[in-house]
Order: C-alpha cells, then sequence, then structure tokens
C-alpha cells in the first residue's frame, strides 16, 4: 500500500507551490481560530479585565504599520498620563502617553494607551497610532533620552474600578519611527504604579509606588537603577538598617548633579503617625483606607547616587502645607511646585477638599522653600504714557464734576502721598488692598492675627527682618506680606489670570517654560478632569498664560464662587 501510494504521486505529479499554499492556508485558519478566541475573551463584563485587555490586543492588531496624524483635535481629557519632553535641539515637543479619564455620568473610568506629540510653538498635535505597543496603562512613568521614549510600569482598572492590573514591563518607543520595542527586562522592580522614575546619565532611577491587589495595598521604599545599554535592573537600596524614607506613592523627584531628592508622597499606615507626614481625617481613598489611616509625606529626602546614603532634608524656608497630587518640575537648580489637595473631615459627614494653586520653589543648593511671587508684565513706554494721560484726564474729569467727583480724586492723591510717605508698595499691591490690610489688623483675633501668628511661630530668620524694613506695617503683617501663598493671599497676581486650583496637573519643562496639561479638581464628590493647556516663562515669572481653554465641566463651575474653586470646595 506504501508503494502504491508513493505511484500514485508519482503519476500525479506535484504542483507548483502546493505546500508554500497549504502552509499558507493552514496559518489563515490558526489566525482566525485566534481571532474567534480573542473576541470570544473579549466579551465580558465591566469587572473582567482580561475580557478588557484581550479587546484592547484585537484592536491593535488592526493596525499593521506606523500611522502619523498630523495636525489632529487636541487628545481627550485624561489624568495621570505621561508629559515627557523630548530633549531635541528645539526643544519643542512633549511627548503625551496613557492616563485615564472618569466619566461621572457613568460612573466609569477608561485607560489609554494612546499616543500625541504636542508642539508647544506652533501649539498643534499630532497622533501616533504604532501597532504592537503596551496595554493602556495609568500612573505609569515615562523618562525621555534623544532616541526614545522609555516607558515603566502602571497600571490597568476595570471600568467599575473593581479590580487592577499592575504591569512591570519596560516599553522603547524608538523616535527615529515611532516603532515600539517591549524590552525584555528580568529580575527587575514588582509590578507597581505610582512610582517615579527620573534620568541620571545612561541610567533610569526608579523610587517606590504602590500595588493594590484589591484586598490590601503595599507601598514601596525601594530605589532601582535601569542601565539603557545594558538593559539590566540593579537595586539600589535603602541599604538594610540604615536611614531611609517611609514606603510611598505619588511622590515627586527633582535631580541636582549626583544628589536626588525626593518630595512628599501618600501611604496607608495601620500603626503610629511617622513624625514627619500629615494624616489627614479621612483619606483619599475612602473606604480602601477602612483598616488604616491615609498619611500624606510632608518631607523631603536626598539620596546620594555615589554613596547610595539616605539624608532627611530639614525644612526650612516658607513650605507648603501638607498635600498630595501635586506637580512639580525642575528648572535649572530648583524645584518648581504647583497645585495638589488635602482631603479631610468637616463637622457632621462633611468632607472638605482643599485644591492649592499657588506656586512654591525649593532651591536645590541651599534646600529651601520659598513662595513664587509672579510679577505683572512690564509695560512698554507707550503704554506707561497712555495710563499716564488716562489718570491724569480722569483727576481733571473728577476736579470739574464736583465734590463727589472731588473727593475721589483726593483720595487718589492720598493714596499717593501714602505711598510716598510709606515707600514703594510691593508689586501687584494696590494702595486699596494695603488699607484693606490695615482695617484687618486692627481686628484683634481675626483671621489675619490667626495667620500671621502662625507664621510667626514658624518662620525666622533674614527674609522676616527683611520684610520688617521693607513694608514697614509692623512684625504680624510684614510676615503675612512675606509669604502671601502660604495662606492663599496672592497679591502680586491679584488681576492676573492663572490656573484654577487642582490635583494632579501634568507638567513639564521646555527650555525656560514650564508647561500644564489638564489636572483634577473635585466638585460633589465627582472627580471632573481638566483639559486646559497653560505655559509660565520661569525666567521672567511675568504671569501665567492660558494656551488652550478648559472644556470640560464648565457648569460644575458656574455654580461655584471664584474663592471656591480657586482654594478648595466642600462636598455635601
Amino acid at each position: 500500500m506504501g508503494s502504491g501510494r508513493d505511484k500514485r504521486k508519482k503519476v500525479k505529479g506535484k504542483k507548483p507551490g502546493a505546500g508554500a499554499d497549504k502552509t499558507e492556508r493552514k496559518t489563515e485558519r490558526n489566525e482566525e481560530k485566534r481571532g474567534r478566541r480573542m473576541e470570544r475573551a473579549a466579551q465580558g463584563g465591566e469587572d473582567d479585565i482580561d475580557a478588557l485587555l484581550a479587546a484592547f490586543k484585537l484592536k491593535d492588531e488592526r493596525h499593521s504599520r506606523v500611522e502619523v496624524q498630523e495636525g489632529c483635535a487636541a487628545p481627550s481629557p485624561r489624568v495621570y498620563a505621561s508629559f515627557t519632553p523630548i530633549p531635541s535641539q528645539k526643544e519643542n515637543e512633549v511627548i503625551l502617553f496613557g492616563g485615564e479619564w472618569y466619566d461621572g455620568d457613568k460612573d466609569k473610568t477608561y485607560v489609554y494607551n494612546d499616543l500625541y506629540v504636542l508642539n508647544v510653538e506652533k501649539q498643534t498635535w499630532k497622533r501616533i497610532i504604532s501597532p504592537n505597543g503596551p496595554l493602556p496603562r495609568t500612573s505609569h512613568q515615562a523618562v525621555c533620552t534623544r532616541t526614545a521614549l522609555w516607558v515603566w510600569g502602571g497600571e490597568f482598572t476595570s471600568l467599575n474600578q473593581e479590580k487592577f492590573r499592575h504591569y512591570n514591563d519596560m516599553w522603547r518607543l524608538n523616535l527615529a519611527d515611532w516603532t515600539w520595542e517591549n524590552i525584555p527586562s528580568k529580575g527587575g522592580p514588582s509590578p507597581r504604579s505610582g512610582h517615579r522614575m527620573i534620568l541620571h546619565g545612561k541610567r533610569i532611577i526608579l523610587v517606590g509606588g504602590f500595588y493594590d491587589s484589591g484586598r490590601e495595598t503595599k507601598y514601596y521604599n525601594d530605589v532601582w537603577a535601569f542601565d539603557l545599554e545594558e538593559l539590566k535592573w540593579t537595586p539600589l537600596g535603602p541599604k538594610p538598617g540604615h536611614s531611609a524614607p517611609p514606603p510611598r506613592g505619588g511622590h515627586q523627584l527633582a535631580l541636582n548633579g549626583d544628589q536626588l531628592f525626593i518630595f512628599g508622597g501618600y501611604y496607608v499606615k495601620k500603626d503610629a503617625p511617622d513624625p514627619d507626614s500629615f494624616m489627614p481625617k479621612r483619606g483619599k481613598k475612602g473606604d480602601e483606607e477602612e483598616e488604616g489611616k491615609g498619611v500624606i509625606h510632608e518631607d523631603v529626602w536626598v539620596l546620594d547616587l555615589k554613596t547610595l546614603a539616605f539624608e532627611r532634608v530639614k525644612k526650612q524656608g516658607m513650605a507648603p502645607n501638607p498635600r498630595t497630587a501635586f506637580g512639580l518640575v525642575t528648572h535649572k537648580k530648583r524645584a518648581v511646585l504647583f497645585g495638589g489637595i488635602l482631603d479631610q473631615e468637616g463637622k457632621g459627614d462633611r468632607l472638605f477638599s482643599e485644591l492649592f494653586n499657588e506656586l512654591y520653589q525649593f532651591n536645590l543648593d541651599t534646600r529651601r522653600w520659598y513662595p513664587v511671587a509672579l510679577r505683572p508684565p512690564k509695560k512698554s513706554k507707550a503704554e506707561q504714557e497712555a495710563a499716564a494721560a488716562a489718570e491724569q484726564a480722569q483727576e481733571q474729569q473728577a476736579a470739574d464734576n464736583g465734590s463727589s467727583d472731588g473727593a475721589a480724586a483726593g483720595g487718589t492723591a492720598d493714596q499717593r502721598q501714602q505711598q510716598q510717605q510709606g515707600g514703594e508698595l510691593p508689586p501687584g499691591v494696590s494702595p486699596e488692598m494695603h488699607a484693606k490690610l490695615q482695617r484687618m489688623l486692627a481686628e484683634k483675633g481675626g483671621a489675619l492675627h490667626a495667620a500671621a501668628a502662625r507664621i510667626q511661630a514658624n518662620y525666622r530668620g533674614y527674609r522676616v527682618r527683611q520684610a520688617y524694613k521693607t513694608y514697614k506695617l509692623g512684625g504680624e503683617i510684614s510676615e503675612l506680606l512675606y509669604s502671601p501663598a502660604t495662606y492663599g493671599i496672592d497679591f502680586s497676581a491679584k488681576d492676573m489670570i492663572k490656573p484654577r486650583a487642582r490635583a494632579a496637573p501634568m507638567m513639564c519643562v521646555l527650555r525656560n517654560t514650564l508647561w500644564m496639561l489638564g489636572g483634577q479638581v473635585e466638585i460633589a464628590h465627582t472627580d471632573i478632569v481638566l483639559d486646559d493647556l497653560w505655559s509660565l516663562d520661569l525666567n521672567k515669572l511675568d504671569g501665567w498664560r492660558c494656551v488652550k481653554e478648559n472644556t470640560v465641566g464648565e457648569d460644575a463651575f458656574k455654580d461655584l464662587s471664584s474663592d471656591e474653586w480657586e482654594t478648595g470646595s466642600d462636598s455635601e
């Protein structure tokens, strides 16, 4: 029988390409079966993470090549994405990857893996559709070299936020052709999100983060280095038995030579509180902390990357009050901090969420905090002459119109006389505001006295003495005027536009300009994700510039007064 088959094969002959065709048909059938399996796997519920990720894989495989969509619409609102500047010669582009968006109407959270590039000079976006890339993720981290964007970790959450999956994969996006590569990196950090990464020479430094299994949340304080040439992880500490920062996530990093600074962060602690942390009555995650207390770190640590020794930095200067989810960038020899949120319980069952929109800077050499005072842009000579002419015409008209207007003109003269007698007022402090402060100062035991007393109890030194000499208004008011941002009083920017108070702003620095995208606010227990874009010249500090107005949740903001959304809101 065997020989008969061989004979028939010889008689029938062999069709050219028959084997290749058979292999191709078999491959097609296998791909169809695989596609059907993925489609079945993708048909899951809102808490089925495997189904959701299978659906994303299926969608991704429909793209066979890289597609660049120039001049596309701005990305949809999102938070906890990576917003990473490209260190090119022009320094005019930022890469936005991933993130999440909470739909308050449907009570669902959507996680992304789309990729955008912002040109800050042209103020245009382009979308990069590149197959075989990372799965959707949020709270990941990314750093960028001149040739590639490196992405590590993060998390994916189900639509109803009941289940989570944390990653510990490393991805490289090649900037030359926008292709993704999954870099094998065994022996590295465990899966996590909320960690922070920073570029140090030819390696990536990773610090902290957390892992949420759904049953418990674990926070880390470990430090790792990833060699960009050897593509290997190396643990750096902390050393057993040596001083080290407590575990945390959501902190921030700044680099000054070989000195790595670690700012703040958040974790859940079940035992006694740390002396350098702030424990609100109720943490941000609410039910998640039923077995522990949410703790906001106020500390600053520095790690010497040569000796791998930690040092706790002594708090000096006008430091920001406790907060989490703040943005921080490095500019020259300083770290610049903006925004954040502090959640506390008020009377009864009220939860008070205080949002911030003031700026602070931390000098990386002197290790001292300062509030950042913005100065109104200098007027041109023509503008100054026009303003002087308008003021003179107004005074003349007031004098001609009778006693009431004359009194107003006299008041203007009195104000000028007051400035001459007391010296020039600080930039942005009007005579009217000066008079208002004097009246508030006369109210013994009032809010102004309480704020000034707190300043006096915490701050001393040259800056305080300088305030006494400059303002000549007495100790309490002097110190308050020197540090208005500490209590949400921003005289220098009184008449200047500024971003809404927010948590989790996405920030980066290109050349000497700070760029800030979006963030998150909380109104009546509902999270609203912003999509506005702002810039600030960090050399001139001449005010914020709104590049793109916010388009999300404006109806909710209309129901709040300006004071509420600038400094916080009460949720009942």
